[in-house]
């Protein structure tokens, strides 16, 4: 559980993504995220922004497959701490997912400082709704749909799990216990009270199917990241579900993503044979 004697200082710290890099500059890693994002829209088939709502965010770009009408699919979240980041840059988790048969819908969501975070998941939930509506309506096996997110991305599928019977999860160097997210510096355009910190907190938010959890965390991210993973696996098998955490060396909480425009690489590996795709 955790501990209300840390300081500000040291949750600012170990939350803080940028501190991990030598240089801070994550800049470079949303750029290589377009860069990717370009490469897999110039090779793939893409409905760009379908819209599950009324706001400018909320839309969903949705890579269908001509392999198989029995195809998959995989719905994927952002992350950027509920304030910045968008679909658009993470086109490339879609390419190895598509290669190997699946659909893939990716979406965007509205951004603090508007929206609190309980309308945030709300617009995630209309929008996995409308994508697996989508999807169906193109022939794709919905009772095969799997979730996926990053960082704040994590905490969104994992609310997702709550509510919706999903096939399975990936979540890459998520969030899962708020309570400390909200005694940092990243409240400051959240705003959460502790209720509703709880409220969205996947640690408190039992799947409503335990099915098959893929999980990893950058071997050189801050402790706060991989404590964040341990509590979260023994949570989901201790609801009943099967987990398996990927090892990710030598990666931090960006370079971590790049892996998934791979089909080699082991964490999309584990996420193509998690949906019987590998």
């Amino acid at each position: 559980m955790f501990d209300p004697a840390i300081a500000r200082a040291d949750l600012d710290a170990q939350y803080d993504t940028s501190k991990q890099l030598p240089d801070g500059n994550v800049g470079a890693y949303f750029a290589a995220f377009d860069a990717a994002s370009e490469r897999a829209r110039a090779s793939l088939t893409m409905e760009p922004a379908i819209r599950y709502g009324s706001g400018e965010r909320e839309t969903f770009d949705f890579f269908p497959v001509d392999v198989s009408a029995n195809a998959p699919l995989f719905v994927w979240i952002h992350g950027g701490y509920w304030r910045r980041m968008s679909k658009d840059q993470f086109s490339f988790v879609a390419a190895p997912v598509v290669a190997a048969g699946g659909a893939v819908a990716v979406l965007n969501y509205p951004l603090a400082p508007g929206p609190s975070l309980d309308e945030i998941v709300g617009a995630v939930d209309r929008g996995f709704s409308a994508a697996v509506a989508h999807a169906s309506a193109r022939g794709v096996d919905v009772s095969r749909t799997y979730v996926g997110g990053h960082s704040v991305g994590a905490q969104l599928a994992a609310t997702v799990a709550g509510r919706h019977a999903v096939a399975g999860m990936l979540v890459v160097s998520g969030l899962y216990d708020l309570e400390p997210i909200r005694q940092s510096y990243i409240n400051d355009w959240i705003a959460m009270d502790e209720a509703s910190a709880r409220r969205n907190g996947p640690i408190h938010l039992p799947p409503r199917e335990a099915g098959p959890l893929v999980a990893s965390v950058g071997a050189i991210e801050q402790a706060a990241f991989a404590e964040q993973q341990r509590r979260y696996v023994e949570a989901w098998r201790m609801w009943g579900g099967a987990a398996r955490e990927i090892d990710a060396p030598n990666h931090n909480h960006f370079s971590i993503m790049l892996e998934l425009e791979h089909a080699e690489r082991p964490l999309t590996k584990a996420l193509l044979q998690m949906m019987s795709l590998a």
